[in-house]
């Protein structure tokens, strides 16, 4: 088993701000080098975090030095770039989404299948929602029978106003692929963010999602740029007992969302047989509440003492593969989870598009 992981990041883009951190936190990790298209960001990233600047994928994958790849670039480049670090022996984050299409991602899982028989490699969509601290305590609180049998699972995200001073600065022209489905393998909102959110439809209730439908709105920006909110997506979980969850998404582009990160809002409640989980933080601040209220028996219980930063997540996140790569495990999500909630992503996208309730199963 290895002693120490030494990754080389590609892709410095806003995002690399957050996923680095674990890299540069756990004590057996090291960031060794990292890859942008973009001399400025590689030459500015590598100055950042005291690394070797590389200017091609290939170049990066043939240093045997380098242990392991994060790809952190648009959704329209992973396929290949994923199957050509495993090809090359390495150890592998895939940012979410993983793949715009389930073929894709089945290419990159044979290839990650192999490259464990030939070189141990670990393999991991990168989905940082499940490791948020107050999610994770949500979710153990449900397993340990707090609120009963789950019955309903419903997500809220609410976009804000970009260009106030409130969250990070994101220049429009590394916004621009997001909105053109063509690269980003369907919308901003409810494919790219959306990954988190169907994984935390997943998240809460252990049988399946069966079926999806969705509403989701188009707002044409021009030059083939789209904004898609807002949207109402709704599903069926496997079982003989009816249970369903939802989740909202609306564009509100003249409300100011306090926040250190993106302007955006997302909240959950999980109801139950007996109890209420209800997860109050997440990217935004919009209120000054506890991160997880439980409500049960007439009584409400507020934890205020849980890690909230969304960074948190990521770090978590990160360390997850990096142990997983010294303990010869797998990382989460496995191979199979992430097809699961790519299927879940992309079955929404073809309700909508159809104007029809979908089956997981169609997708194959």
């Amino acid at each position: 088993m290895a002693d120490r992981v030494r990754v080389g990041i590609v892709g410095g883009g806003r995002i690399a701000d957050l996923n680095v951190i674990g890299w540069r936190q756990h004590p057996q990790a090291e960031v060794a080098a990292i890859c942008d298209v973009a001399e400025a960001t590689r030459q500015a990233r590598a100055e950042e975090w005291g690394c070797r600047p590389v200017a091609s994928l290939d170049d990066l994958l043939a240093d045997d030095t380098i242990d392991a790849v994060e790809i952190l670039t648009p959704h329209h480049l992973h396929r290949d770039q994923a199957i050509a670090a495993l090809e090359a022996g390495k150890h592998v984050s895939l940012q979410k989404p993983p793949t715009m299409s389930l073929a894709d991602y089945d290419a990159v899982a044979a290839a990650a299948t192999a490259a464990r028989a030939a070189h141990g490699s670990v393999f991991k969509v990168y989905e940082n929602f499940m490791f948020y601290p107050p999610h994770r305590l949500a979710e153990r609180l449900i397993a340990e029978g707090e609120i009963g049998q789950p019955l309903s699972v419903r997500i809220v995200t609410g976009g804000g106003r970009m260009g106030t001073g409130q969250g990070w600065d994101v220049p429009a022209a590394s916004n621009a692929w997001r909105l053109d489905p063509a690269l980003c393998g369907g919308g901003m909102m409810t494919f790219d963010h959306g990954f988190h959110c169907f994984q935390m439809g997943r998240q809460f209730v252990p049988d399946p999602v069966e079926t999806v439908h969705a509403f989701i709105n188009v707002i044409e920006l021009g030059n083939g740029m789209q904004i898609d909110a807002p949207a109402l997506i709704s599903w069926r979980y496997a079982g003989a007992m009816a249970r369903y969850g939802s989740w909202e998404i609306v564009a509100s582009l003249d409300l100011d969302v306090t926040s250190r990160y993106y302007v955006s809002d997302d909240r959950i409640e999980v109801r139950g047989e007996r109890g209420i989980v209800w997860v109050n933080q997440c990217s935004g601040r919009l209120l000054e509440e506890p991160p997880v209220v439980l409500y049960r028996d007439g009584e409400v219980r507020a934890f205020h003492r849980v890690e909230w930063d969304w960074a948190a997540s990521f770090r978590d996140a990160t360390f997850d593969f990096i142990d997983a790569i010294l303990e010869g495990r797998e990382s989460q999500l496995t191979v199979a989870e992430g097809r699961a909630t790519l299927a879940f992503a992309l079955a929404a996208q073809v309700s909508a598009r159809e104007h029809r309730e979908v089956a997981i199963a169609e997708l194959g």
